[in-house]
């Protein structure tokens, strides 16, 4: 059963919250602290699942608690509780929490939060693996992107949609973006999947601080295969981008399959930045044994990619057709369905990107698609457009 730990020093939200959990979900086992000081006692006797803390200036530092929390057992679930209206304030909340909600405290949407993040949590059960994205609040930027960024933010004239196209062009400030337009902070209950709603809400300056606080690719000491990598790693993503949302050019789900292809290999980037040792064998071996990276992933991690990053991004409360593509995109292509949606989308199209950017006889998936795909007229169609929009290695 869910283990929490509620830190609040407001005794009616706390009646409240316990007289929720008591109708909606009596198995779950939670203990309550008013101060810092009895939170951190009964942490260090008592492990729990989730650690709920409010957060006041003049009163109980829940932020304060929830680092505390982070460095002795980063794998916790952290939820921070009210914090003020300063959008910076915000900013470095989330840079700490997993997720924010708002007070006054609504308890049906705190505990719809933490099944969210409990559900989420489970995807990936490797204790190692848990621990890693317990630490991470960014990922890199892909260098030229970070540059152009912060070349253009020196400019007081900037404009917000000029900044969000820049943003669109790399997948891990995207992500941010969306995970702070989607926090209590700003979302006023409208969840967002476009790049360029998410920078409206955030406004210039906001944008501006995330930009220039984000752990920008230069934090990395990596070695040319990885810089190589990672900046492969964005440009697929956005191809995929691109043709997800193009495989039926007027269907109504096109935004969100740009943003879901955009993010579907986030879990690469979070092996690729954090574990670069690692990934570098992993993508050394499915080349050599021309094998994709994430069934070598299930072997020497027990876990892959897609899993990874569909564990960060539900932990970062971004929209669940973006998880749901991260977590499915490798999966095997079957037939091709009377009418797409925006995961099935991302699937076919990064199968698509993957075959127009690696020599015919490298990309094993390609090899292996059924009559039922090869026969459909839409998929000549797409792979052509495949094709176009990206240019192919000569075969060695």
């Amino acid at each position: 059963m869910p283990r929490l730990l509620f830190v609040h020093d407001d005794a009616m939200a706390t009646e409240r919250l316990l007289r929720h959990l008591a109708q909606r979900e009596p198995s779950w086992d939670i203990q309550i602290a008013a101060s810092e000081d009895d939170a951190w006692d009964l942490f260090e006797g008592w492990v729990p699942d989730v650690v709920i803390a409010a957060a006041r200036k003049s009163r109980l530092d829940g932020l304060r608690l929830l680092v505390r929390v982070r460095d002795a057992r980063p794998e916790t679930v952290r939820i921070v509780v009210g914090v003020d209206d300063d959008a910076e304030h915000g900013l470095r909340a989330l840079r700490i929490a997993h997720r924010a909600v708002v007070e006054p405290l609504d308890p049906a949407t705190l505990v719809e939060v933490v099944r969210r993040m409990i559900l989420m949590s489970q995807l990936v059960a490797q204790p190692g693996m848990r621990e890693l994205l317990g630490r991470i609040d960014g990922l890199p930027a892909a260098p030229s992107v970070h540059t152009k960024l912060t070349h253009r933010l020196e400019d007081p004239t900037v404009s917000v949609f000029e900044l969000s196209e820049m943003v669109a062009a790399d997948s891990t400030l995207s992500a941010q973006v969306l995970r702070i337009a989607n926090s209590a902070f700003f979302s006023r209950h409208q969840r967002v999947t476009k790049i360029e709603a998410a920078a409206a809400r955030l406004g210039t300056r906001l944008l501006g601080s995330l930009v220039l606080t984000a752990e920008a690719f230069g934090r990395f000491p990596v070695s040319p295969f990885m810089a190589e990598r990672l900046e492969a790693l964005q440009t697929h993503a956005s191809m995929v981008a691109r043709l997800a949302s193009n495989l039926e050019p007027s269907a109504p789900w096109r935004d969100d399959a740009f943003t879901a292809g955009l993010l579907h290999d986030i879990g690469k980037l979070v092996l690729a930045s954090h574990l670069p040792d690692v990934h570098q064998s992993i993508v050394r071996d499915a080349e050599r044994t021309n094998r994709p990276e994430h069934e070598v992933e299930l072997q020497r991690l027990g876990v892959h990619h897609g899993a990874i990053g569909a564990c960060l991004l539900g932990m970062w409360g971004l929209p669940s057709v973006i998880l749901e593509a991260a977590l499915q995109h490798d999966q095997v292509l079957r037939e091709i369905p009377a009418t797409l949606d925006a995961v099935s989308a991302v699937t076919f199209a990064n199968h698509l990107a993957h075959l127009s950017e690696q020599p015919e006889g490298r990309y094993a998936r390609g090899r292996s698609l059924p009559p039922a795909v090869l026969n459909d007229p839409r998929w000549t169609l797409w792979r052509e457009m495949a094709f176009e929009a990206g240019p192919r290695e000569e075969a060695a």
